[in-house]
């Protein structure tokens, strides 16, 4: 796991580019302290850097910037291709020899051998990679398929840079830094910036499951090299038991290969069934007591550590518990807007990264159970959405459209205001809120859409900023993104799609990236091997949502090693209790960071809409709890970036 950075720019700009490289390099530092490296083409023009987290093969011989043996590439790369040595033992019958161990060297040989798309299609793993062709001067930028490794790149039509994090493209001084606000509608309805906008104009993330092709004349190209929905479908007439069987086996050697490393290794632990599958197959096939790690909450109902830690009794892990509290928040959070480098709005990073810091004080690399969810229909969202949407498209068209009509002409959001503004009325007054106009607004947004997918989008909305507050927010808001309709099967099938190529890369993936890597320690995910995926979306969707509930087929194996009664629960996530935390220990950093002056200073929002959400959040509004953390997040990250003078500085030298 590393960091790495680097440019390909046109003549004439070459000066400037060579002299930032390395303080971008080195605003990286915390993605790999162990080593570090830089090359410059002879001409000045190409430029790669690299921060190294040693894990395999802790010799020189994994420093980079790495060449061929021949040298014509030069690469750096950030990840680990956990079957590089099948791939070795490919290579080597043909003449390729290797000096180290690692898996570096073997990345380089095979795009030599084989070319970059036959190499990618052998790989297995979670990958950035920037590679450099010398005869034809041409630079390639890969991400893996399905996005566990970040990729940024800023282009112009005539220059590029790239890096793991936007804080690396921040120091190089070739590119103005400008908001995009179609970005910040973005966050604002989802809570984070799907691929492949960022929060800069001009600046991109790389898609998964693709790669960039940027040659001397200054053509770009971006190719898709894998894509889910090109697995083929599972072969009618297989058992349930067969398929069991089959997705143990796949389970074993996914999980296996995460374990590969020269250093120690550890698992998060929540006590669902996802992390605890993960630990029962890892402990049993391991060959070694596995170290766990969780994080638990000083409220009873959001804390999960005791599950956990049953399930950790039942397979004899070495356990490690910590409970966070609204102290370690308030120590945490000063450095949300520089560890999350553009807005960011899940909460959960918190834990995340608390518990990343507690994982590294044992090993270094720690494997996490992302993925499960979108894999085997795990959200209690999607049962909802689609039962939900089979109710209101069985009526009409015409008569959709009246009542939306109808519906919009009620001035719901004035009534709720005023209802909102006395939730310290009681629960009665909250249950008639509840019941009047919570659900009537839900029903007018809900009522004219015409698909399961403009459904969950929806949803998704109302959970953050419904647009009915975000058009005052922010002004027109236009949507251009996709919803789930844009995929093929049935209204599950199409939302799991959907979290799988927009959640799970934006926000889940992001998030446990940025935790572990500030924690200098590499995460893996073993769920997300795409030979898993491919099984996963292969299946007929009753054996993913059926008779044993969500992720019927993946509870089917775990109830091989784990008794039910530890797992069958209902589902809580990894929320921390967040409302609360506002309410007490952190309220002051909405007094701070939402106060008219500043609101007002900025000239990015709209003042009164946004004293309006402090009013009812200040008034007991729970509903007001989510838009005021996305706010409040926003507000951190303006600061840290576009604000302090210190928003263009990034380490001159490498951190402690």
């Amino acid at each position: 796991m590393c960091g790495i950075a680097g440019f390909f720019v046109g003549a004439g700009a070459t000066a400037g580019a060579a002299a930032d490289l390395p303080a971008a390099v080195a605003s990286l530092y915390h993605r790999g302290p162990d080593d570090g490296g830089q090359w410059l083409s002879d001409d000045g023009r190409v430029g790669l850097g690299h921060r190294r987290l040693s894990i395999l093969d802790l010799s020189a011989h994994g420093h980079q910037p790495m060449f061929s043996a021949d040298g014509q590439w030069a690469m750096v790369f950030n990840g680990e291709i956990y079957n590089f040595r099948e791939i070795r033992a490919e290579l080597e019958p043909l003449g390729h020899r290797f000096a180290g161990t690692g898996d570096s060297e073997v990345i380089l040989a095979a795009f030599g051998q084989w070319g970059v798309r036959e190499a990618l299609r052998r790989f297995i793993g979670m990958f950035a990679i920037a590679l450099w062709h010398r005869p034809q001067r041409k630079l390639y930028l890969i991400r893996d398929r399905v996005g566990v490794k970040p990729l940024y790149y800023a282009w112009d039509g005539r220059d590029l840079y790239f890096g793991s994090e936007l804080k690396a493209l921040r120091a190089f001084g070739g590119w103005p830094v400008a908001l995009d606000r179609d970005a910040m509608v973005d966050y604002f309805r989802y809570g984070y910036i799907v691929d492949p906008r960022s929060i800069y104009r001009n600046v991109f993330k790389l898609r998964p499951g693709h790669w960039l092709e940027l040659d001397d004349a200054g053509h770009l190209q971006e190719t898709a090299y894998w894509s889910v929905l090109d697995a083929p479908a599972h072969p009618p007439g297989e058992s349930e038991e067969s398929l069991a069987d089959r997705l143990e086996a796949l389970m074993t050697s996914a999980f296996g290969y995460r374990m590969i490393a020269d250093v120690p290794v550890g698992v998060f632990l929540s006590g669902g069934i996802d992390s605890s599958m993960l630990a029962a197959i890892l402990q049993k096939h391991g060959g070694q007591r596995i170290k766990t790690f969780t994080i638990g909450f000083d409220e009873a109902e959001r804390n999960e550590a005791p599950y956990a830690e049953a399930v950790a009794r039942h397979l004899g892990t070495e356990h490690h518990t910590r409970v966070l509290s609204v102290d370690e928040a308030m120590r945490t959070l000063p450095s949300w807007g520089d560890l999350y480098d553009e807005p960011f709005g899940d909460s959960s990073g918190i834990p995340t990264l608390l518990v990343s810091r507690v994982a590294g004080e044992q090993v270094k690399v720690v494997l996490s159970a992302d993925g499960g969810d979108e894999l085997f229909s795990g959200y209690t969202t999607y049962t909802g959405i689609t039962a939900q949407a089979q109710r209101l498209l069985s009526k009409p068209a015409w008569l959709r459209r009246s009542v939306g009509a109808a519906l919009r002409t009620v001035p719901w959001q004035a009534m709720d205001d005023a209802l909102a503004a006395q939730a310290a009325g009681g629960e009665a007054l909250r249950r008639l809120r509840y019941a009047t106009t919570v659900r009537f607004a839900k029903i007018s947004d809900r009522i004219g859409v015409g698909s399961v997918g403009g459904i969950f989008d929806q949803a998704l909305r109302e959970a953050n900023w419904p647009d009915r507050l975000l058009r005052p927010l922010l002004g027109a808001a236009p949507d251009t993104r996709a919803t789930a309709d844009a995929f093929h099967g049935n209204g599950g099938g199409q939302m799991c799609l959907w979290d799988l190529h927009n959640y799970l890369p934006g926000d889940i993936l992001t998030k446990v990236d940025r935790a572990t890597m500030r924690a200098s320690i590499e995460g893996r995910e073993p769920l997300l091997d795409h030979r898993l995926i491919e099984f996963a979306f292969a299946l007929p969707y009753a054996l993913r949502q059926g008779p044993l509930g969500p992720k019927h087929l993946l509870r089917k194996v775990l109830y091989r090693h784990v008794p039910r009664e530890l797992i069958d629960r209902p589902k809580q996530g990894f929320a921390i209790p967040l409302e609360r935390w506002l309410r007490g220990g952190l309220h002051s950093l909405i007094e701070c960071y939402l106060s008219p002056t500043r609101i007002a200073g900025q000239g990015l929002f709209d003042p009164p809409t946004v004293q309006a959400l402090r009013r009812r959040f200040d008034a007991g509004d729970a509903l007001s709890t989510q838009p005021v953390w996305l706010m409040l997040a926003f507000q951190m990250w303006h600061e840290r970036w576009m604000e302090s003078p210190l928003a263009a500085a990034v380490p001159r030298t490498p951190r402690a």
